[in-house]
């Protein structure tokens, strides 16, 4: 957790990433955004910072998603040695399901529909995620846009990094803080114990000793023991 940024009463998420964004130091750093954030100024807010994007794209820019799929579609439809592209693919076992993730990402910017509003763009992706579980099998696509080189694997560990947030945040926030319970609503109080609760997440991952148990276990033995406490602050 780096920051947070509070979203303005009849506004949402596109006025309040770029406020955030411009409090980060980005320089050399890759930003990944849910498609909500999939906007040409936030794009721009990020390579003006010094980073690249991986953005996903989705019915919010429907005219982008259909190029995108149309593109996709033509080319599953030839040999894929007729048109330069980057592949990976890892396969990883477990819990009762194998799943496989496909990434093949794209140059070809003409294809896609005004890529000349998107800053600094250099190539789009199409991930495949095919799951197994008992001997039933789903497949779901996702589509990004990117200011990186077309580089499968950096895209693919990118797109990767970003949904891990997922379990690593937010699933933690609820079920080490309970935080989807929280019903502070006065004043600044909710984003005030956010703040606090992102501060002691961010503790407890840093512990140095490396306790055994989970988020939830640490901190109710950070609660009662002094120096258990002092060590995650430094002070020991």
């Amino acid at each position: 957790m780096l920051g947070q940024r509070a979203t303005a009463a009849k506004s949402n998420e596109k006025t309040a990433i770029p406020e955030l964004l411009s409090t980060l130091a980005l320089e050399g750093c890759t930003v990944t955004i849910d498609a909500m954030g999939t906007q040409a100024n936030i794009a721009q807010a990020i390579r003006d910072r010094g980073a690249d994007y991986v953005l996903a794209v989705k019915d919010n820019q429907p005219k982008l998603a259909e190029s995108i799929q149309d593109f996709w579609t033509s080319f599953s439809a030839h040999p894929a040695t007729h048109t330069p592209h980057r592949f990976t693919e890892s396969v990883e076992k477990g819990h009762g399901r194998i799943e496989t993730r496909r990434c093949t990402v794209f140059d070809q910017l003409e294809c896609l529909h005004k890529p000349e509003q998107w800053p600094g763009l250099k190539s789009f992706a199409v991930i495949e995620s095919e799951r197994e579980i008992k001997g039933k099998t789903t497949l779901e696509r996702r589509l990004y846009i990117s200011s990186l080189s077309p580089d499968a694997e950096r895209i693919g560990s990118a797109i990767r990094a970003h949904w891990s947030v997922e379990n690593r945040l937010h699933w933690c926030m609820d079920i080490a803080f309970n935080d989807d319970q929280m019903r502070a609503r006065t004043g600044h109080a909710a984003h005030n114990l956010a703040t606090l609760k992102h501060i002691t997440l961010n503790l407890i991952r840093m512990d140095p000793v490396k306790r055994k148990g989970g988020i939830k276990a640490r901190r109710l033995i950070a609660a009662t023991s002094d120096n258990y406490r002092a060590e995650l602050f430094g002070l020991a």
